[in-house]
């Protein structure tokens, strides 16, 4: 990825896929949805916008061993690659398993194991950003239309 893609990465505030426009918190609840969609649990979703912070968004999840951590943060990345062709800044962790993170710019993705989770508390560290409010059926429904509408695109293509 090239200093231009991600220069323009951080002036986009939305995702197109097709005639749909995703905001940055759709993003963001998305990557809860595909994260969900591989069994990750405890899905927590911080708005960090008004801290401060390095990224806007933090989504967080846990999953119960190395082997599905490898797979909710493999989903996720596969996720936005295919249906908005947007690839991670970064990814860390992959080797040990135990805590990935995914950059997106806009929004750091932790896929932990729960014991590491546990160690470091990101809610509580993070815990004057605004928690973002989101049902299981909700996200499951903005993912659902996503991968409906990347995939009507592709077969037009």
């Amino acid at each position: 990825m090239n200093a231009l893609t991600n220069n323009v990465r951080e002036l986009q505030t939305t995702f197109p896929i097709g005639d749909r426009r995703f905001s940055r918190e759709d993003m963001a609840v998305l990557a809860i949805a595909a994260a969900m969609d591989k069994k990750a649990a405890r899905p927590v979703l911080l708005d960090l916008r008004s801290q401060g912070a390095f990224t806007e968004y933090f989504a967080i999840v846990s999953a119960t061993n190395a082997r599905q951590v490898s797979a909710v943060a493999e989903g996720i990345r596969m996720f936005f690659k295919q249906a908005f062709g947007l690839q991670a800044l970064s990814v860390d962790g992959m080797e040990s398993q135990t805590w990935v993170l995914l950059d997106y710019g806009f929004l750091f993705v932790h896929v932990f194991q729960e014991p590491t989770r546990e160690l470091y508390q990101l809610e509580q560290l993070w815990s004057k950003g605004r928690l973002v409010e989101f049902t299981e059926e909700s996200a499951t429904a903005l993912f659902g239309e996503a991968k409906a509408l990347a995939a009507a695109e592709a077969d037009e293509n």
